[in-house]
């Protein structure tokens, strides 16, 4: 049997009470640190069209927002959870391995995916420019600020806060389900397979999160997923398409290519992304059971 946190031995009312009143203050926390810097946003709109029309604009935007998420997610897991700040995974001796590793095996998977359905016949080239070009510098920084933002918010602090409370396997599922809700304009049945699919995308990430105890790897997999189909390759990134390179086109059934949604919407993401995240789950549960000590230390 696995050990589990301390925190799973209060009643199930006070460890629900703690977690709620936890979240709320959290949110709280990051909206009073990032108001004030995006106050003339809210007061003149127009001024926010203007930011984020541009590339550098919205790097700009990204930053003050990982900034102060980090900000929240350290101050409440260091004097509301009193714990370690390390246990948001953020390992200084690590960030450059992990994060490389995390890069590579998710850019790398996704171009797998990509040679699936080509293989199937549904990528052609696309004609466009490809990712060189003067904005791609700021691209690159958005898209990264915005994965550590997503992250920390998720598995950084949440999964973590919830598992003390209630045990590894309900942080991954909370953190998974927070996971489709950030994409909350996509909550829709004709986008049911995405949101399925962005429920494993959290699982998976959530596993290796506490596979390695470090924050840095499932930010470099989000990053290299997110960054080969979007910037590099200029498909959609859950149906977001702001990508100039256009290299590649991708036609065919929806059911496999996910249409406008992007091929995270598609059932050859879900091929591919199923494997990964229950041999995740397996490898996480041999370790915990070689080693339970490990599960309560991670704190």
């Amino acid at each position: 049997m696995l050990h589990q946190p301390n925190g799973t031995g209060t009643s199930f009312p006070r460890r629900l009470w703690s977690v709620s009143w936890k979240l709320v203050l959290f949110v709280g926390l990051f909206l009073a640190l990032y108001i004030p810097f995006v106050l003339p946003f809210i007061l003149y709109p127009e001024t926010e069209y203007e930011t984020i029309a541009t590339a550098r604009g919205r790097m700009v935007i990204e930053l003050l927002a990982m900034v102060t998420l980090v900000l929240a997610a350290l101050a409440m897991t260091r004097y509301a959870d009193r714990v370690s700040m390390t246990r948001v995974g953020f390992s200084p001796r690590r960030v450059v391995k992990d994060f490389a590793l995390g890069t590579a095996a998710g850019s790398l998977w996704l171009f797998v995916l990509i040679g699936v359905l080509a293989v199937l016949g549904f990528v052609k080239a696309g004609g466009g420019p490809g990712p060189l070009n003067r904005e791609l510098g700021w691209v690159t920084l958005a898209m990264l600020f915005n994965t550590v933002q997503q992250e920390t918010l998720i598995h950084g602090y949440v999964q973590q806060m919830v598992r003390a409370n209630f045990g590894s396997h309900a942080g991954v599922i909370v953190s998974s389900v927070l996971f489709v809700l950030l994409h909350w304009t996509l909550l829709k049945l004709d986008a049911l397979l995405l949101l399925a699919n962005l429920f494993v995308i959290g699982m998976l990430l959530g596993y290796v999160f506490l596979y390695s105890r470090s924050l840095w790897l499932p930010i470099g997999a989000h990053f290299g997923w997110n960054y080969a189909m979007g910037p590099l390759l200029g498909l959609p990134v859950t149906s977001i398409d702001l990508w100039a390179s256009d290299l590649v086109q991708i036609g065919g059934p929806k059911l496999w290519t996910g249409g406008a949604l992007g091929v995270e919407g598609g059932i050859g993401a879900s091929a591919l992304l199923l494997p990964p995240a229950v041999w995740m789950y397996l490898a996480w549960r041999r370790k915990m059971l070689k080693e339970p000590e490990l599960e309560s230390s991670f704190s």
